[in-house]
């Protein structure tokens, strides 16, 4: 009798097992199942374009303080030596000058020096723009957050950590099978389930992502995509803006440089004339308020169609110098608006003023044409990441306007170099009182600025 209750104790107990075990396999696969939902699902939005344009005050851009200059980088691309070295070279005081980088800032260079470079930026608090390789890390940033708070997606993110090294060299070599070789919950149509289309998983901007603190991305998503300088009459943007929208004429009542701005008219208060007029190029232009275009833009086609070619199409920089150098300062225009006279390609305008003052746009991205300075837009990627230079904008006092004498002449050499070299110091990560050692070779390029002002570009070779 007794051994007959032992095996139904056994027998039971087996049973019993039986039914954990299964429950511990059902909960996984519910978890996997949750975690891998229809592929059709809505993704949340990654983008956080929470601020598409930031005002600088008069103390974020001080144009009459002699004192104080205003620093303004092209893209760095995670190179951290050549970032400073051009610190050095143009002896940053990081108590008295203002800096401003025009996005880009990590990927293509090593992910520790993206770091670094981050580091420096989010804990001296640089002003900036988000270029669209930014836009790229902060998205998988936020999408990594987004998946650790999906039932099984932490575990998933830590098995796809641990199996990276598997993996990492096929990938450099452009071997995307090599995910085939994996598990099948790591394989390519799994991560496509869970990632949006065009994403490019485990690359450079996933990488920085992973490794980038939590303080690095909330400074990433602080950043706005344009900042805008009322006292400089001056746009800063990763990739352009345009002057005027190519789909209308440039006569059309909605075209903002058409017409005087609708405020109260006061004949002597130009800076709020400007202001208005300035504020309508970011607000009346469609083109100006699309996040893609102000990262990505390069040119515009034929029908009016950014894009980010910079082989097709017209450079976005012609078009904006094309239209601002057609302003008269607000002088009565002689063109008869309601004409005829259409916009098609902006060269083809028979337009000989428009009743404005000219703004500058100062951008980045387009590496392939190099530094590109023009009278009223100043391009800074000068391709420190291919080897090139890095290069940043220097104004001051007498850069503007209001900060120039009146009887100031114009003598600018095409270019300056020097042969001598110096040991760099490292970068460090966060700066409190410091004044970067000057460096003398370098190029420096003086060039016209605002109305009647000069300004300086300085680079230095990225190796």
């Amino acid at each position: 009798m007794a051994r007959h209750k032992g095996n139904l104790y056994a027998c039971l107990l087996g049973i019993v097992l039986v039914i954990a075990i299964f429950w511990i396999v059902a909960g996984d696969l519910r978890n996997r199942a949750s975690f891998w939902p229809n592929p059709n699902s809505k993704f949340p939005d990654f983008s956080h374009y929470d601020n598409f344009t930031l005002t600088l005050s008069d103390e974020q851009f001080p144009t009459n303080d002699k004192d104080r200059r205003i620093i303004v980088i092209g893209d760095v691309h995670g190179m951290n030596e050549s970032l400073t070295a051009l610190l050095n070279r143009i002896s940053y005081d990081t108590q008295k000058d203002i800096l401003i980088h025009l996005g880009d800032l990590t990927t293509k260079g090593p992910v520790e020096d993206s770091l670094a470079v981050l580091s420096f930026m989010e804990s001296n608090n640089i002003l900036g723009v988000r270029g669209n390789n930014d836009q790229q890390v902060l998205e998988w940033r936020a999408w990594m957050d987004w998946i650790v708070s999906q039932p099984g997606g932490r575990d998933w993110l830590v098995e796809v950590d641990d199996r990276w090294p598997d993996y990492e060299l096929p990938l450099e070599k452009g071997n995307t099978f090599a995910f085939d070789s994996q598990p099948s919950l790591m394989k390519k149509h799994n991560w496509g389930k869970k990632v949006p289309e065009g994403w490019k998983p485990l690359g450079d901007h996933y990488q920085v992502a992973r490794a980038m603190s939590p303080s690095q991305y909330n400074y990433l998503r602080s950043l706005p995509l344009v900042l805008y300088a009322p006292a400089g009459h001056v746009f800063f943007v990763h990739a352009g803006l345009l002057a005027a929208d190519p789909s209308r004429k440039l006569t059309h009542y909605k075209q903002p440089l058409s017409h005087w701005p609708s405020i109260e008219q006061r004949e002597h208060d130009i800076p709020a004339i400007r202001n208005a007029q300035e504020l309508a190029l970011l607000s009346d232009i469609p083109q100006n308020q699309d996040p893609w275009v102000v990262q990505n833009i390069r040119s515009v086609r034929k029908k009016g169609k950014p894009t980010r070619s910079s082989s097709k199409g017209t450079p976005f920089s012609d078009l904006w110098n094309d239209v601002m150098n057609k302003c008269s300062g607000f002088r009565t225009s002689k063109t008869q608006f309601g004409s005829n006279t259409r916009f098609t390609g902006y060269q083809e305008s028979q337009l000989a003023d428009l009743p404005c003052y000219p703004s500058t746009v100062v951008y980045g991205h387009a590496a392939g044409r190099g530094l590109d300075v023009k009278r009223w837009s100043v391009g800074l990627d000068s391709g420190c990441f291919y080897g090139r230079k890095l290069s940043a904008l220097v104004l001051d006092a007498r850069s503007f306007s209001s900060g120039a004498s009146e009887d100031h002449t114009f003598d600018f050499p095409s270019e300056a170099t020097t042969d001598q070299s110096h040991a760099e110091p490292s970068l460090p990560g966060a700066v409190t009182n410091h004044t970067f050692d000057f460096l003398s070779s370098a190029t420096d390029l003086r060039i016209k600025f605002d109305h009647a002002g000069e300004a300086h570009v300085i680079s230095v070779k990225c190796h």
